[in-house]
């Protein structure tokens, strides 16, 4: 049974403990996971925690950036202080309700904004194993030239990236295929471990499939069919 942890402005919806040593964080909107959450725990084989309530344009954005599209409020860059507090109050407080093992393997789902956060600490930390990024918006302006620049870490687990096959065609994030692409081949070129699926769609576009495709691939030795 699911139940609902509150933490600063932070609604955290957990599946019952299908797993102690691993659970995964979805940075998502609930009332898309309500009905979704605790079968999909139970077929992976892995606690599920739902994160909603944040800032989403600003929380999520590694640097200030101009607003997309072009008049839409600047971004705040405010994503070094959203895991600073995933670190120290959500994940702690979360795995102690849950009565989690003491080294469980942490990982984190994103989607749009949220898959770009998802990369970016990716690279600056190891709080989580693996990752995914569904339509993750690696049009975010800095974004593809940082990752040319910042050395990639080693990463003992996997990053799936997925991308709906109509999304670069809004003109606003038409770079987000490209970008897509050349941050896979870096990830490759550095021995990091990742799997790209485009699907059909836009960014919008069947948002359960695209999840069970992301579960999938991270837990591929434990879900069932």
């Amino acid at each position: 049974m699911t139940q609902n942890i509150n933490i600063e402005c932070l609604s955290c919806l957990c599946s019952s403990q299908v797993s102690k040593n691993k659970i995964t964080y979805i940075l998502y909107p609930l009332d898309i996971l309500g009905d979704w959450i605790e079968p999909a725990a139970k077929k992976c084989g892995v606690t599920i925690v739902a994160i909603t309530g944040m800032d989403w344009q600003n929380v999520f954005s590694p640097w200030p950036a101009p607003g997309v599209p072009k008049g839409d409020p600047d971004f705040k860059g405010e994503a070094p202080e959203f895991l600073r507090l995933l670190q120290a109050k959500v994940i702690p407080k979360i795995e102690t309700a849950l009565q989690m093992d003491s080294d469980v393997e942490r990982n984190l789902v994103g989607v749009s904004m949220s898959g770009l956060f998802a990369l970016w600490q990716w690279m600056v930390c190891d709080t989580f194993k693996s990752i995914a990024a569904l339509s993750g918006s690696f049009w975010y302006e800095g974004f593809l030239e940082w990752i040319k620049t910042t050395p990639i870490p080693h990463k003992s687990g996997m990053g799936f990236f997925l991308l709906g096959n109509q999304e670069a065609k809004v003109k606003a994030f038409s770079t987000v295929g490209i970008n897509t692409d050349t941050i896979l081949a870096l990830l490759k070129e550095a021995g990091v471990k990742v799997e790209f699926e485009s699907v059909p769609g836009n960014h919008f576009a069947d948002a359960i499939p695209r999840l069970n495709r992301a579960f999938n691939a991270l837990y591929s030795d434990r879900c069932l069919e």
